[in-house]
């Protein structure tokens, strides 16, 4: 299950190259803007488009290096198996919850695609590219999720962190 990590984690590196796409568009936009008042036509609505699939993209990624925010007030009371009870008890509310909002967001991608949706404005631009990482993001994120059960049942750390200083 390590591949499923690593995986997740090379995913989330090409949503860090979006980082430099949204860069290397809004850099000549915004010296456009102030010194020749000048917008380039697309722009904003490009970066709104790469911003989508930057973060669908990194967050099984985050998961698998436990990068998302948690709030541990009432689980450092716990005693460590009753912390890896609450640990298995939210990580299957969190699988239902995105797996739910992955199946969801799979048919409006499907729906978007065959529709040939696209944005309204000066240019337009395919919506359903961003629907698709969004879609993607949320599935990928739901098979983190899985993984992380799994560990979690079979009394290993779920995260990549907590295995590492394990020394595993």
């Amino acid at each position: 299950m390590r591949w499923i990590d690593r995986a997740h984690i090379a995913l989330g590196s090409v949503s860090g190259l979006c980082i430099l796409a949204i860069m290397a568009i809004v850099t000549p936009d915004v010296i456009a803007r102030k010194t020749v008042s000048y917008t380039i036509p697309g722009a904003a609505e490009l970066n709104t488009l790469l911003l989508v699939t930057l973060i669908y993209l990194g967050l099984a990624a985050a998961e698998a290096k436990r990068a998302h925010f948690v709030v541990t007030l009432l689980t450092d009371s716990l005693t460590p198996r009753y912390r890896h009870i609450a640990a298995i008890i939210s990580t299957l509310v969190s699988l239902g919850y995105v797996g739910f909002l992955a199946w969801l967001t799979t048919l409006a991608a499907s729906k978007s695609f065959l529709s040939g949706e696209t944005t309204f404005g000066v240019v337009s631009f395919p919506v359903w590219p961003s629907r698709i990482a969004v879609a993607l993001g949320l599935s990928l994120l739901t098979l983190q999720l899985l993984v992380e059960l799994v560990r979690l049942l079979g009394g290993r750390p779920a995260h990549i962190r907590d295995r590492e200083g394990a020394g595993q």
